[in-house]
C-alpha cells in the first residue's frame, strides 16, 4: 500500500495487470481494470474507513501453479468514518477476510476477496441475517 488514499493507478500497475478482475463480496461487487477497482472499491474502502489497523493474514499464502490463496482471521480493525456501505460512523470492529488470486507472469490477473461483512456489520450493531429473516418472515 502506498499510504495515499488516492494513489495513482500506476502504483497498482507495477504488480497488477491493467485488465485485472477483482471480485469482492455482494455488497461491494466486482471490478474490471485497475481504474474501476480503485473507483468502486479501493477509494471507498480507504476513505470510508478510518484509523485502520492491519493485522495481516493469519495463514501464509499457498501457491499452486498460478493460483495463490490465504485464509485470514481479523485482518483489519477499523470503525467506519460514515458512508461506507451506507453506515454512519461507528464502532471499531474486526474485519475478517480470505483471498484467492491468479497470477499471470509476475502480475495479478484475478483476485477474489471474501470479506465477512455480516460479522463486521454485526459488530456495528446491524444483524443483517436477523433483519432479512424478519423481512421475509414478519410474524
Amino acid at each position: 500500500m502506498s499510504g495515499n488514499d488516492r494513489c495513482p493507478p500506476e502504483v497498482l500497475a507495477r504488480t497488477w495487470h491493467e485488465d485485472m478482475i477483482w471480485y469482492g463480496p455482494a455488497a461491494i461487487g466486482a471490478s474490471y481494470t485497475i481504474r474501476r477497482y480503485q473507483e468502486q472499491h479501493q477509494y471507498p474502502f480507504r476513505e470510508g474507513l478510518t484509523d485502520k489497523v492491519f493485522n495481516g493474514p493469519r495463514l501464509s499464502l499457498s501457491p499452486r501453479g498460478t493460483m495463490r490463496a490465504s485464509s485470514a482471521g481479523p485482518t483489519c480493525r477499523t470503525p467506519p468514518r460514515g458512508g461506507f456501505l451506507g453506515l454512519p460512523g461507528g464502532t471499531r470492529a474486526d474485519m475478517r477476510s480470505s483471498t484467492s488470486n491468479r497470477r499471470q507472469g509476475d502480475k495479478l490477473a484475478e483476485n477474489w476477496v471474501l470479506i465477512d461483512l455480516p460479522y463486521w456489520l454485526g459488530q456495528q450493531g446491524l444483524d443483517v441475517l436477523e433483519r432479512t429473516r424478519s423481512i421475509l418472515n414478519p410474524s
